[in-house]
Formats: C-alpha cells, sequence, structure tokens
C-alpha cells in the first residue's frame, strides 16, 4: 500500500509525511494512522471512523507521546476529520496525564484539523472550545483548522489567518 493511499492525500501532500505505524479494530479495519517528517519534526495521527474502545484511542497517543519524548518532533498534526468515535471518557487523562507529557517532551504546537462544523474560526484555540475539561490547559500551543494550508502555516510558522 503506498503512502498517499494510507494518509489522507491532502495531508500528505502538504507535509511530505511518510506512514509510520497503523492502528487496527479487531475486525482488522485501520482506525488510525500515524505518520511522520522527521525532516521538520513533525508527528500525525489521521483518524478513521472509530476505535471500539478508549484503550485504543490511548494506544495511538501514547505512541505519539512517547515518540515525543525520544526529542525528534516538536510538532503535531491530528487530522480528525474522519473521526467518528467520541474520546470525552479519556478527556481527564488528556488533560492531567497526556498533555504536560507532550509540554515537557517539547511540543511546540499542535494543530487539529477538524471537520468544517467544529471550527467556527481558523486557528481559534481548541483546547479552549472543545471541551470543559480541556479548558484547564489552554494555552495557544493547539490550534483547531479546517483548512490544511492554514494549519500548516501556523503550525511550523505561527502565523494564524486573517
Amino acid at each position: 500500500m503506498s503512502q498517499s493511499a494510507i494518509i489522507q492525500k491532502d495531508v500528505a501532500r502538504a507535509f511530505s509525511l511518510r506512514s509510520k505505524k497503523l492502528f487496527y479494530r479487531a475486525n482488522d479495519q485501520i482506525y488510525a494512522i500515524v505518520g511522520d517528517n522527521p525532516d521538520d519534526g513533525l508527528i500525525s495521527d489521521v483518524w478513521f471512523n472509530h476505535f471500539d474502545s478508549q484503550a485504543n484511542f490511548k494506544a495511538v497517543l501514547n505512541y505519539i507521546v512517547t515518540l515525543f519524548e525520544q526529542g525528534r518532533y516538536r510538532y503535531w498534526l491530528a487530522d480528525l476529520r474522519f473521526l467518528a468515535s467520541d474520546f470525552g471518557p479519556s478527556e481527564p487523562w488528556l488533560v492531567k496525564e497526556l498533555m504536560p507529557r507532550f509540554i515537557r517532551a517539547g511540543l511546540a504546537r499542535e494543530a487539529v484539523v477538524l471537520p468544517s462544523s467544529a471550527v467556527e474560526a481558523e486557528g481559534e484555540d481548541v483546547y479552549k472550545t472543545a471541551s470543559l475539561a480541556l479548558q484547564e490547559i489552554a494555552d495557544g500551543r493547539v490550534r483547531g483548522f479546517t483548512d490544511i494550508a492554514h494549519a500548516k502555516a501556523w503550525l511550523f510558522d505561527g502565523e494564524l489567518p486573517e
């Protein structure tokens, strides 16, 4: 399977990503793909449909934070446009355990690409708007986008759309 067949073509092209690890549901369908571009210090996760359990959701993010802790990455692109599962039950874990690990590991910025109905304004702070639990750690490092070009400009250069 080619890289472009695995990672969404618009994301793969914009960020020169290669597939790193695939995550499978019990029925052998892919629910997440982690990709990277080590030259740019970028890791990505692309989600598809359902992930079956919060343990599956956490497995992907634990894998990514472990890569950050190895010191090779500073930027994170999360593509949630095709995610159909709810990760709400994992929010306390995200706030209290996961994001502090990412910050200690050197996360500079995370761009979250969401369906257009989920983002009111390009570049908004998704921790501020995504949920009450995540408001606790809103610090401007994580922004929501629907446009891949805007996500890229902010992720690498800190440029928010006007």
